[in-house]
Formats: C-alpha cells, structure tokens, sequence
C-alpha cells in the first residue's frame, strides 16, 4: 500500500476525536468481485465503489473513528478504508482463512473459519498483538457491555466464545443449539441464530448462560435487534422470509417475504429502516422498522455479502482512548 495512505491512516488513528455524529454510509461487500458498494442511508442511493482486494467478505465499522474493515477468507488478508474519504488505507496479510470482524476498543478483532482462533490487529501498525483459542469455526462477532467484551459463535462446536477485550483473555464457552452462524443482543439477552437447528438461542449477558431456545423459519442466518420496537429480526435462508419475534415475549409476531436466499441482515436505527441482503438474487430488501412494510428493493450486485455489521450501531458508552 502507498506510504501516503499509511501516514493518512495512522494520522487518523492518533489524532481524531470520538465520532459524534454517525456514519451517513452502509457499505455492502461483493464477494465474487473486487469492490465495496457504499450507499447513502439518507436516500438509500449508491455513491461510489472503492476497490478492494478479490474476494471481500466480513465487514466491520469503527464506532469511534472514522475507518472500517474488511477480511478477505480466501486470501488470508484484512483491508483498512477511510470511511469519510472513501479510499483504501492499507491490506495487512494475517493469513489463514479470517472472516467475521467486530472493533473493540480501537482494536480490530477478526475470526479464522479455519485455524480456530479470534485474531487481534493493532490498525496502527498492521499488526496481530494476540491469538485467542477458540472452539471450532468461528464466525460471527459482536461486541457487548461497552466494548470490553466480544462474542463470537463457533458453528462446528455449537457453542459461543466470550472474550474480555481489555485483557485479550477467554472468559467463557457457552453451549448454544447446532451449527451457530450470526448474533446480536440488546442490554440484556444475546440472540444467536442456530442454523442447522431452526432455533433461536437466548442467552443472559450477566449470567451468560442459555436461558432460552425457541423456534424460527428454515436455516435462521442473520440477527437484527432493534431495542426502540421490541423486535428480534432473523433471517431464514431456506423460506427466503426474516422472522419478527417479540423481544418480551420471545413469541414470532409475523414473517417478512424477502428476495431469495436471505442472508446477512443490518439494522438503521436512526432511520428506522432494515436491511436484508439477498445472495442468490443480488437485491438488498429495505423494510420500514415501524411498519415492517418492505419500501425498496436494491440491485446490489451478485455475489453481496457483507458479513457482519455493516450500518454503523451508536455506542452509549465513554471509552478511553487507547
């Protein structure tokens, strides 16, 4: 990478303040291509392609600088981009196969589908400060608990890892129902969603323990909470549907039709808005938070994957700076 964009991007790491204001982009990855579409959450309209490296997948958004990340499983690589000036910073080879990503403390953490570990990248030097073990291919990230934790799901032990982000230590395996993929939680409860099973894990932040395992539609993929409606979003691949489930009562209130093969899915809370993005027909359904009414549907291209969060979520917390 050009040692401008180097000095940019370690600029922007020592000397930004924390973002007040949110991210105006969602930024979704085209896996079979070489680009990261960004669109305007305003008016949902494309502003531009910034070009990456072959094969992006996972996808994760600084809360408090204004960068995001992209990992590359195929190529054993992760892409910084300035999120403001729309540019590549720079790609770091971290090797193995990372996948999903989440920032924490102004660390980005990354899991390896293949090596079974959470990996932890220092975006001021390009470099993995530790190795976390975890159980067998993990996946989804997500950050609790004012970012001093992470939870990531390991599809091929059934299980979630919970790490603490201040001493990069494992704190706990919990048990969760078969084949675990992706995740999101409210103040209180983490909701996984368990692929090979058509459940729903709900598991206590405080106790972190399972409390509670309940029914979705076919191969439940994507999680969205949004804690304002009291709703729990699940994507189901196979019924090409996301399942509406009450956040109190933990019962299914309706199921939404999406495009075919729903799969990652995003919520915009400031514009009360999903997102669910459709792999086998490159579409993006935009559905109104409110209503649960279906207001667009966007040709993303084919091959859109964008794994992970990818609409920048408000943090309430003060953190230190690193």
């Amino acid at each position: 990478m050009n040692n401008l964009y180097k000095v940019a991007f370690f600029l922007l790491l020592c000397c930004q303040p924390v973002l007040a204001d949110s991210n105006p982009y969602f930024y979704i990855n085209q896996q079979q291509g070489e680009t990261v579409s960004v669109f305007n959450r305003s008016d949902l309209t494309l502003k531009t392609k910034i070009p990456s490296l072959e094969g992006p997948a996972g996808i994760a958004i600084s809360s408090h600088n204004p960068w995001f990340a992209v990992t590359y499983p195929d190529q054993g690589m992760v892409s910084f981009f300035d999120s403001e000036k729309l540019i590549p910073l720079e790609h770091v080879s971290v090797g193995g196969s990372p996948f999903g990503a989440v920032f924490a403390n102004k660390l980005l953490f990354y899991s390896d589908w293949h090596s079974d570990y959470i990996g932890v990248i220092n975006p001021g030097t390009g470099r993995i400060i530790k190795k976390i073990s975890v159980e067998k291919s993990p996946a989804g990230l997500m950050t609790v608990a004012c970012e001093s934790q992470i939870w990531a799901v390991n599809r091929e032990s059934n299980s979630v890892s919970v790490i603490d982000t201040h001493r990069l230590k494992l704190i706990k395996t919990i048990a969760v129902g078969k084949a675990p993929f992706a995740l999101d939680s409210d103040d209180h409860y983490a909701y996984i969603a368990n692929a090979q099973d058509n459940t729903l894990s709900i598991v206590d932040l405080k106790s972190l323990s399972e409390i509670k395992r309940i029914k979705t539609g076919r191969m439940p993929y994507g999680v969205a909470v949004d804690q304002k409606h009291h709703k729990i979003y699940v994507s189901n691949q196979l019924e090409n549907t996301v399942s509406i489930i009450d956040s109190r009562t933990h019962q299914t209130i309706k199921k939404l039709k999406t495009g075919e093969y729903p799969e990652n899915i995003a919520l915009d809370g400031e514009n009360q808005r999903l997102y669910v993005l459709n792999w086998f027909d490159g579409s993006l359904s935009v559905f109104n938070t409110r209503t649960d009414k279906e207001m667009r549907r966007i040709a993303v291209g084919n091959g859109s994957r964008a794994f992970g969060k990818f609409v920048a979520k408000a943090i309430n917390c003060n953190l230190e700076s690193h």
